[in-house]
């Protein structure tokens, strides 16, 4: 399938236009190959979102193989560090592997440490007073993977997902992120008539390829300065509205999403400053994902209070981390700090719920539930309907060129 045809032309970045197809091979009946997919879905259950892992989250938005998704907020307010964490919580609690496109936070060993700050709760940084030792430093190369072209390699849309297909073939990722937007190369716009034409045509095709790949695909978006907003003063809450393309925004991603500071304005030393509130605006299956709503200070689930610690990287939820979880420890700690910290937490646990020593260790904080699409049975290949992929279309790497050609 050609993706970005008329874009790779006009930028140099993407294959020649296809010849025209007959207009009938576009009609799909119900035929023989169609029944026995609809019958293997009947019989093993339709593809549902996967748990974000924040169960107060959860109603509003989960992971979709396939799923396109969309988050703005203000600059600099901490929404890629937000996108970072629930990628992290995928890693940790999932097994799942990501490709991270975000030139604003290279070189690469930047996002490497934010992510092990996260992770860890301590900082690489060996000047902070909370550093981590050495035997936690353990790069999450194996779940991360950083994708940044060089100065002679291109960044239009089409080139984007050309990597992210070479990270799914080569290490079998699941989740893209672009971050933000605005560091590709759009120059195709003017040629396109603008924002909203240009936008329109990307997003849509971006939609059909984690369609047709069962790739989650994740974009930061800055919404505009406002001519009134000032220093000091409360900002709206952000929308497609406020972002160049506008609409499209939120008409074409299956997730549109806002991430937002509703006290930043206060300043660091008030204790509101830290808070986050965060509004879905769109889902596009509630039966199989979630329905749109919000939580955090001022949204409609206001009890609910999300804060971001940037002494440890971590984003709270109503007080607790997701990470602070036996799983993400073992990723970490030594087997001795495994037990001290089994040991401390049974020490700290209510004499009336404290179990024997000869039991299992306590449970966890949080653990991960299987998904309601992991949990269903795996068929062989033989089993499955003809032409039918349930992971999505398989992704291969072209031959590499032959370097004495």
């Amino acid at each position: 399938m050609g993706l970005f045809d008329d874009l790779g032309n006009s930028t140099g970045g993407g294959p020649p236009i296809p010849p025209k197809s007959d207009p009938a091979s576009a009609l799909r009946r119900l035929n023989e190959p169609t029944w026995e997919r609809m019958e293997h879905a009947y019989k093993y259950g339709v593809t549902k979102g996967e748990t974000c892992h924040i169960k107060e989250l959860d109603p509003h938005f989960k992971w979709m193989p396939g799923y396109l998704n969309v988050w703005t907020g203000w600059m600099n307010e901490g929404k890629t560090e937000w996108v970072y964490q629930l990628l992290l919580l995928r890693a940790v609690l999932a097994d799942k592997k990501s490709a991270i496109f975000s030139p604003e936070n290279m070189p690469e060993e930047q996002i490497y440490d934010q992510l092990i700050h996260s992770l860890t709760g301590q900082n690489p940084d060996r000047d902070w007073q909370n550093c981590l030792p050495m035997t936690r430093y353990k790069i999450v190369r194996e779940y991360f993977i950083v994708v940044y072209p060089e100065r002679e390699m291109g960044r239009t849309p089409y080139d984007l997902l050309r990597y992210f297909e070479a990270a799914a073939a080569k290490h079998n990722i699941t989740h893209c992120f672009i971050d933000p937007w605005t560091k590709l190369n759009n120059s195709a716009m003017a040629s396109m008539g603008g924002d909203a034409p240009y936008l329109g045509h990307v997003l849509s095709e971006f939609s059909d390829w984690t369609t047709d790949t069962k790739l989650s695909l994740t974009i930061t978006a800055h919404p505009r300065q406002l001519p009134d907003m000032k220093h000091g003063q409360p900002r709206p809450i952000p929308d497609s509205s406020h972002v160049a393309g506008g609409q499209a925004w939120e008409n074409i991603p299956h997730i549109a999403a806002t991430y937002y500071r509703p006290w930043k304005h206060l300043g660091s030393a008030n204790s509101l400053y830290s808070d986050v509130a965060i509004y879905v605006k769109k889902v596009k299956s509630r039966k199989l994902v979630g329905h749109a709503g919000s939580i955090g200070d001022g949204s409609e689930n206001p009890d609910v209070r999300i804060t971001y610690d940037w002494r440890t990287a971590r984003y709270y939820i109503n007080g607790v981390s997701p990470l602070d979880c036996r799983t993400a420890e073992e990723l970490y700690l030594t087997d001795e700090e495994l037990r001290a910290r089994d040991d401390q937490r049974r020490d700290t646990t209510p004499a009336a719920a404290k179990q024997p020593a000869t039991e299992a260790p306590p449970a966890p904080l949080r653990t991960a539930n299987p998904s309601e699409f992991e949990a269903n049975p795996k068929l062989m290949d033989d089993e499955l309907p003809p032409g039918w992929h349930p992971g999505g279309r398989p992704i291969t790497l072209p031959p590499a060129p032959d370097e004495d050609s």
